[in-house]
């Protein structure tokens, strides 16, 4: 395993108008890792500690307090998760425990047959009022400061493409797309203290996977000892990569006043193939008594989008396929297949990742 250091983009030079078609290619491309950094965001510390400090809170809540904000019909993607989820080989993952809602709204539909058939991506927001009401506010701010960032990066994706295209991508077509979205989902993560049985497996902490939506900005974790105090982030753990070109199993490093954008696998269906998704995992540290605290967000497109390959498209093998799957992780071309709109996509997506295997 090595570490590398990722492609990284200046927030001023972005608002400067800064052509990076060439840091997009290196990061995105066939032999990118997947995902770029973005330096120098205006000052969101606050936000950052206040939303992370908060999942740590309340993971150290009572068992029976935190299952009062768990709701299984809608595959616990709102509310409180924590052993739930299905990875390697189907065992479930209980290293790591996860708060999700929607930051653009708590009730983002009154539909019925929509919260009843596609509860994944319709249910309402569930908030710990009761029992630890600064999660709420803390989560809206930081995901308000995740959001700028995604509809920056989507906005690079979109001069990328018109350009490598020859103009065939209109130009602010998936920014358009991503703006229409509604179901976009927050995930404050808490890893857990490794017990003197953990994992020492790369993927000890986090599975093996890829992200299925649009887009996905990460905050950098923040690492607690056992009395909420800040220490350095341990040497043997973090966010590794499947490197698309060998294979090799990369570790990512992210500095503190930076954020983390990852592709999903419906933008590197919809792109063609000319934008890749990589798969990765958190690899757990051995020492015992720390926690690991971030937020992922993850951009996701209207459930009425139509999943269909652009006309500029690569060949269908070469956008399904996802070179070095690792074992246990489901294919894209088995829950892309019968997917007209997004909405489908995601629901086989859920079952493939949380039914009983």
């Amino acid at each position: 395993m090595s570490e590398i250091k990722p492609v990284s983009i200046s927030y001023s030079d972005f608002k400067a108008g800064k052509d990076f078609t060439e840091e997009v290619s290196e990061a995105f491309g066939a032999n990118g890792l997947g995902l770029i950094v973005v330096r120098d965001f205006p000052d969101f510390q606050k936000e950052r500690q206040a939303a992370l400090r908060a999942i740590r809170k309340f993971a150290d809540l009572p068992e029976e307090t935190k299952e009062k904000y768990t709701d299984s019909k809608s595959n616990y993607s709102v509310g409180w998760s924590h052993g739930k989820e299905k990875m390697r080989n189907g065992v479930p993952d209980t290293a790591k425990g996860s708060y999700y809602a929607n930051p653009l709204g708590d009730v983002i539909t009154d539909d019925q047959y929509l919260k009843e058939n596609f509860p994944e991506l319709y249910a309402d927001n569930i908030w710990p009022g009761e029992d630890l009401p600064e999660l709420e506010p803390a989560f809206k701010n930081m995901t308000q400061v995740q959001l700028g960032v995604g509809y920056m990066i989507c906005e690079l994706f979109d001069r990328y493409l018109h350009s490598k295209t020859n103009g065939l991508h209109p130009a602010g077509h998936f920014l358009e797309m991503l703006r229409r979205g509604t179901t976009c989902k927050g995930r404050l993560l808490h890893y857990f203290p490794a017990p003197p049985t953990a994992s020492k497996s790369q993927d000890g902490l986090c599975g093996w996977h890829l992200d299925h939506g649009g887009i996905t900005i990460l905050t950098c974790p923040l690492y607690l000892d056992l009395h909420s105090n800040e220490i350095p982030a341990p040497s043997d753990c973090g966010l590794h990569i499947k490197h698309p070109t060998d294979g090799s199993i990369v570790k990512v490093t992210l500095p503190p006043d930076c954020m983390l954008v990852q592709l999903g696998e419906s933008f590197q269906y919809l792109s063609g193939g000319h934008l890749r998704a990589t798969a990765h995992c958190v690899k757990s540290s051995q020492t015992p008594d720390i926690t690991r605290e971030t937020l992922a967000l993850f951009m996701d497109w209207m459930p009425e989008e139509v999943m269909k390959l652009p006309e500029y498209t690569r060949p269908y093998s070469e956008v399904v396929h996802t070179p070095f799957l690792p074992e246990g992780v489901p294919e894209l071309e088995g829950r892309i297949k019968g997917a007209k709109h997004y909405r489908d996509f995601a629901k086989n997506t859920f079952t493939a990742y949380y039914s009983e295997k």
